[in-house]
């Protein structure tokens, strides 16, 4: 039952797509259009059960808000972070544990580094997820 990390990319996005207005990236993009997730590999650790039967793959997503300073901003983020609800980014992802078949279960750990993204002129309020997939 072991995805790759394009298939789990992909389902993750899926996921996401659930939560209304947001828009997902499976890689950097070279522009950014809030409000947005970018999801992100971040590690691979293999072996977790005999035989290599379990591999833990740890998957960031970055969420841009809006713009630093922007109330609505601030409230989309409110949303992002909830534990329950139709903006919260734990409540779509977990609402589905095998992302349709591309691993066993999977955790978002946590939600951290709220802080402002600069490009060019711009500064945007953005905040992180951790998710933990086990294929």
């Amino acid at each position: 039952m072991a995805g790759t990390a394009s298939s789990i990319q992909t389902a993750l996005g899926v996921r996401l797509a659930t939560v209304s207005g947001l828009r997902v990236a499976d890689h950097l993009p070279e522009q950014v259009n809030p409000p947005m997730a970018v999801i992100q590999i971040q590690s691979v650790t293999y072996h977790r059960a005999m035989a290599g039967g379990l591999s833990e793959w740890q998957f960031t997503i970055s969420c841009v808000a809006g713009r630093m300073g922007d109330r609505p901003a601030q409230i989309t983020l409110d949303g992002w972070m909830s534990y329950a609800g139709g903006q919260s980014i734990r409540a779509a992802i977990e609402a589905d544990k095998t992302l349709g078949g591309n691993c066993s279960t999977l955790k978002v750990g946590d939600m951290v580094a709220v802080r402002p993204l600069s490009i060019g002129d711009a500064a945007y309020l953005t905040c992180e997820f951790n998710v933990t997939v086990h294929a």
